[in-house]
Formats: structure tokens, sequence, C-alpha cells
């Protein structure tokens, strides 16, 4: 007799279900960390950690009648508004995950979800057929839609190289570029080596395709430059800024000193990130480092955008992010295990269950909008100190 296949209520539940379809080799990729893979499990127990005191007897019966939770984020000019503080983080390869559409049916359900997108260097579909469809399904199936497409950026060795993904990312209509800085060299991820990892045939970084170039990444061998560059530092992101005119958000920020010369350089946002725990383990946790950034900055945290990564499974981690100052958050395996279980409607379901969670502690904390999020003192942290 057949075993009942798992109800998909929730993120762990989605996590499983893609545990089961995917190759060990490709689940390892996207789910395993560096080293000990301390810092991957530190991400998700620091969320647990902080607890809510939520208030009552407040009128929320808006929230049964208005699904839409808005939360503003300043992009260029404009305002983009996303249903709920929520965007789909820069994740590499999808068509790992889901071999026939990959960034395709996600970007679809960035769309119908009404969100951000951040599609990576290393996405396995070239940025241009992505905002294609990206403008398409707005068109067609989406005009109220308000999502947007953000550039994943690695400043790859090659600055000329880098200046023309910049210049395409500009051309395809990418509203902002997000500079990763915290891959100076690759993390000691050991399941890579046991597993003898391997792009499969036919799916291969596109953005970095360049037939001037024979480099190794990943353990096959494909045509561009390797995305890493030990030489990055301060005066390669004032060099961006000066090429473009897109906002620059700076993602890989845990040190405080380095949110405080993000805003010296004149970035607009910065992600608190530690690469989903594959980079360097022990590192510490995104939302305890979201707290310690937001307390050295003090009122200079107004001059930038704050997002935060790392972690996040449950509506009431993205409201515990929220209280403690960030604008929105990025969301990255939880994306690659919807897309794997169900292609585009898995991606928009993951998002759903996230959105419907986050509403209802909203409710159940007693709070009617988004700043009544950061002004009502509803955290514990540390079992003692409030805010």
């Amino acid at each position: 007799m057949d075993k009942p296949q798992r109800l998909l209520l929730n993120i762990e539940d989605y996590h499983q279900q893609a545990k089961s379809k995917l190759p060990a080799m490709i689940y390892d990729f996207y789910s395993t960390g560096s080293d000990d893979q301390l810092t991957l499990i530190d991400n998700e127990r620091a969320f647990r950690q902080i607890k809510l005191r939520p208030k009552v007897l407040i009128d929320v019966s808006s929230h049964s009648t208005n699904n839409s939770i808005n939360c503003q984020t300043q992009v260029l000019n404009s305002t983009a508004t996303l249903s709920f503080p929520c965007m789909i983080a820069p994740t590499a390869l999808h068509r790992l995950a889901n071999n026939e559409h990959g960034e395709l049916a996600t970007v679809r359900a960035a769309v119908a979800c009404s969100t951000i997108m951040c599609v990576s260097t290393n996405a396995s579909v070239d940025m241009k057929r992505i905002a294609d469809e990206h403008h398409q399904q707005i068109r067609m199936n989406y005009p109220q839609s308000t999502s947007q497409l953000w550039f994943q950026l690695y400043v790859l060795k090659n600055r000329r190289n880098t200046q023309k993904l910049i210049e395409r990312a500009e051309e395809c209509n990418y509203k902002a570029l997000v500079i990763t800085v915290d891959h100076c060299e690759q993390g000691n991820r050991e399941c890579y080596i046991r597993n003898n990892f391997t792009l499969p045939n036919g799916i291969q970084a596109e953005n970095l395709m360049d037939d001037d170039n024979d480099n190794t990444e990943f353990g096959k061998t494909y045509r561009s430059d390797i995305p890493i560059d030990a030489a990055l530092s301060w005066k390669d992101i004032d060099w961006i800024r000066s090429i473009t005119s897109l906002p620059v958000i700076i993602k890989g920020i845990i040190h405080p000193d380095d949110a405080r010369e993000a805003i010296r350089h004149g970035v607009q946002g910065i992600i608190i990130s530690n690469h989903g725990g594959r980079q360097l383990d022990t590192c510490q946790g995104t939302i305890d480092a979201l707290r310690d950034i937001m307390i050295a900055l003090g009122n200079d945290k107004d001059q930038i955008d704050i997002y935060v990564d790392g972690g996040i499974r449950r509506g009431t981690d993205i409201l515990k992010a929220i209280a403690l100052g960030a604008k929105a958050v990025l969301v990255g395996r939880p994306i690659l295990w919807g897309l794997a279980v169900d292609g585009a409607q898995g991606v928009q379901s993951v998002l759903n269950i996230l959105k419907n969670e986050f509403r209802l502690a909203m409710m159940l904390c007693g709070c009617q909008t988004i700043e009544d999020i950061r002004k009502n003192n509803l955290l514990i942290l540390d079992n003692r100190s409030k805010l």
C-alpha cells in the first residue's frame, strides 16, 4: 500500500517533499552549508529564541477582509509595493530544481504574488529571457502586479565583463543591483567533494557564457569568468555606482562597521546575510546581526534600506525581522523547495503560506499595520531584554 503524500501545509512540508523528489547530489547542493553547518542551523535557531509578546483588544478585523499587506520599499525615485514584506532571494541554477522551466517558473510566481525576484548571476536561464517572461506575465496575466526584478551581481575578475553584466541588466529593465560581497573565496562546502558535484548536461550559468574564457565552477567546465575576486573592495562599490544609475544594494553585511561604511559609500540598501551558512561557518546568525546593526546605526539607519535573509521559515520570522527594523526579508531555500515540488505553482504556494502566516501573526499580535509591528514593543530577546 502506497504511503499517503504529506500534506503541504508549511515550508517544512515543502522541504521534505522536495528532498524526496530531488537527486541527493542536487538536494545537498541546495540544502547544505559550509564546514559543520553551525551557521546554517543558527540562522533558524536564532529566530526561535526570540519570543513574541502580543497586544490584545485591538481591532484587527481589517485583515479578515483585506489580504494585501503592503510594505513600501523605495527603489530609484519610485516605490515598489510588495504584497507583504518578503522577496525572493538570489539563488543559483533553478533548473536543477525544475529542469523544464527553472527561473522562468520562479518569475511567474513572483509576478503572481507581487513581489521582487532577485535574479542570480548564476541563473540557469539568461537574464533577458527572465525579464521577457516577467514583462509578458504582467502584460498578459497580472496587469495589477507590482512585481520587479533586481539583478544579483558577482563582481568578476574581468571588470569589463562585470560592466557588461550591469549594462545588460539595465537594458533588460532590472530595477536594482544586488552586489554579493561575502564571496572573496568559496566556503568549504564539503558536500560538493563528497558528491563529486557536476552540472547535468544542458544546465549552466547562462549569464556567464563567454567564448573567450574556459574556467571551472561547480565541478563542471563552462565558458565564463569564475565569479570570485579576492581583490573586491569598497573602491569597486564606488566604481559600480559611477557607471550605473541603478540603485546599489550590498548583500553579505554582518558587521556593524560594514553597515556604517555602506552608508558612507552612498549605497541605497544592505542585505544582512551570511550566504545562507554557505560561506564562513560559526558566523553570527542574521537576525542577531540585524539587531546589532540597528543598534549601532542609531539614527543613521534611516539613511539606508535594511533587509535580512537566512533562516526565515515562518510568517512569525518575518514579523520578528520587521519588529527589529528590517524593511523586508528575502527567502531562498523555501523558494527552491516549492519550485522542486510543483514549479511555478509550488513557488506561489510557498509565498502564500508565508503571507498568510504573516497576516495571522500580525492579527494575533494586535497589529493593524506594518508600522504597528515596529512600534508595539512585541519582542522579548534573550529571555531578558525587550524591544
